[in-house]
Order: structure tokens, then C-alpha cells, then sequence
């Protein structure tokens, strides 16, 4: 009789972890799929909403639906797809090139590395802020908003120069491509920076 009521203690203890772990499981996957709406509805705030969404719903479960979070994670996105674009940058300039070609993609290289350092200042300066609107943040966030506006001029100029100089479609279409991944997720980062403050 003992050895019964135990087995019946333990199928219920059983049952129980199992119901408990399925209701927590179905609750984790409600969360990420609200998580997933918020990025959706704040992407499609932006001038590019399918790549804000594809760039950022992989992190749903840390944005969750935090403005601050969101807008962090974008700065970083676009500070990751900018020293890709680095590295591509210095393979094209490896290769057989006019000396036009080498001065466009030299410029594009060093607006690159302008880009760089004013997305890692954003990222620097956002490390410590917190959503408060003293006037030190509102500051702070001034500065970050100035520094992610002229990355994207940064990336603007690097194209510019396909209208003076002889450059191969081949590479002009590698370059743009790469300046235009660049500048989207800099122009999303930046619409989501305009929100906050």
C-alpha cells in the first residue's frame, strides 16, 4: 500500500514538473513572439523596415520592448555591418585597380574608419545612459545623435565620387552594395535615436 501511494506521489510530481514546464515554455515563446511585434512595429517606423526587422528581431529576447535596448542593439548592428564593410573594403583595394579605382576605394576606406570611430563613440556614450531625462543624459544623447547623423554622410560621400571617376560597374555595384548595407542600418539606428530624445 506504501509502495502505491508513493508511485502515485511520484507520477503526480511528475506530471505536475511536466505541466509546469510546458505552460513556462508556452509562456517563453508568447514572450518572444510580443517581443518580436514591438521590433516589428518600431521597424516599420524607419526607412527600411524589412532590414531594421531582419538585423534586429535576432535579438528579441534582449530588446524585449525596451526604446533604449533597441536602439543600443541598432548602434551596434550597424557599428558590426561597418567593420564588415572595413574588411571588404580592404580585400577590393588588393585587387587589379585603375588608379581611379584606388583613390575611390581609398576615400570609401577612410570614410569607413570615420564611420567606425563615430558608431563606437554612440556605443561609448550609450553604455551609461539609462532613459533619465536629466540634462546630462539629453546632452549625452545630442552628441550621439550628431555622432550617428554624420556616419551616414560619412558612407554618403564614399559613392559620391562615381559620378568624377572611371570605376568599373563590377566594383561599383561591390562598393555600393556594401556603403548601402552600411547606411541603412546607420539610418535605422538614427531614426531610433530621433525617437528617444
Amino acid at each position: 500500500m506504501a509502495l502505491h501511494a508513493l508511485f502515485r506521489t511520484l507520477a503526480s510530481l511528475l506530471f505536475l514538473s511536466t505541466f509546469l514546464q510546458l505552460a513556462q515554455s508556452t509562456t517563453t515563446t508568447d514572450s518572444l513572439k510580443a517581443y518580436k511585434k514591438f521590433i516589428k512595429d518600431q521597424c516599420n517606423s524607419t526607412a527600411y523596415p524589412i532590414v531594421c526587422y531582419k538585423s534586429l528581431s535576432p535579438y528579441a529576447s534582449k530588446i524585449k520592448r525596451n526604446h533604449i535596448t533597441l536602439t543600443r542593439l541598432s548602434i551596434n548592428v550597424a557599428l558590426k555591418e561597418a567593420k564588415s564593410a572595413k574588411s571588404t573594403l580592404k580585400k577590393l583595394s588588393k585587387g587589379k585597380l585603375s588608379d581611379g579605382e584606388t583613390s575611390v576605394i581609398a576615400d570609401c576606406r577612410e570614410n569607413i574608419e570615420d564611420t567606425l570611430d563615430l558608431l563606437q563613440q554612440s556605443v561609448d556614450g550609450l553604455a551609461h545612459l539609462n532613459g533619465n531625462s536629466t540634462a546630462d543624459e539629453r546632452f549625452q544623447w545630442d552628441n550621439i545623435k550628431t555622432w550617428v547623423s554624420g556616419s551616414i554622410t560619412d558612407e554618403s560621400t564614399c559613392t559620391d565620387e562615381f559620378d568624377e571617376i572611371q570605376v568599373r560597374s563590377s566594383l561599383q555595384n561591390k562598393i555600393k552594395t556594401t556603403i548601402y548595407n552600411v547606411s541603412s542600418l546607420i539610418s535605422i539606428a538614427l531614426a531610433f535615436v530621433n525617437t528617444l530624445f
